[in-house]
């Protein structure tokens, strides 16, 4: 917030729904004052749009004694990448890989299956699966490859749980 006299500017260029909004909820309120001028508020607004937002319940095998938590992603994000920022352990180092013998993950390229997930519910939350996804899990129907699953398709919000 930019003051200078009796012109109150505000930036929200790159600010998120959440922020423009809070942003404008701090500008100063135009009281009368006497023998002044009115306080002047100029404000361009050139785009604002909600992005909607998921809840993602993550429910662990009991074997691995982990307490289930949720964490909160936005339409638009990848799965795997999204788990992993909000501090989430996803690769299974023991997970048997599609393309070789060998351990380990690919770094999100899906030519592997050490990031995949079991979708309880939300399922329609997630991008349709490509081909290549398709046949890889095709023995594990409820199953997606977190490194190429977008939460959020459609720009839809609601319930997701892995």
């Amino acid at each position: 917030l930019i003051r200078a006299s009796n012109i109150s500017t505000v930036n929200l260029e790159c600010l998120s729904y959440d922020g423009t909004v809070e942003a404008l909820s701090k500008l100063p309120l135009a009281l009368p004052r006497k023998a002044t001028a009115p306080d002047i508020f100029e404000v361009t607004l050139k785009r604002i749009r909600r992005i909607p937002k998921i809840t993602v319940h993550l429910q662990y095998p009991p074997s691995e004694n982990i307490p289930d938590e949720t964490i909160t992603m936005y339409a638009g994000e990848n799965l795997r990448h999204g788990m992993l920022i909000r501090g989430v352990q996803l690769n299974d180092r023991l997970a048997k890989r599609f393309d070789t013998a060998n351990g380990g993950n690919c770094g999100a390229g899906g030519l592997c299956r050490t990031c995949v997930v079991s979708v309880s519910s939300g399922s329609d939350l997630l991008n349709p699966q490509r081909l290549s996804e398709q046949q890889m899990l095709a023995d594990v129907p409820r199953q997606r490859l977190a490194c190429k699953a977008i939460v959020g398709y459609g720009m839809k919000e609601g319930e997701l749980t892995v």
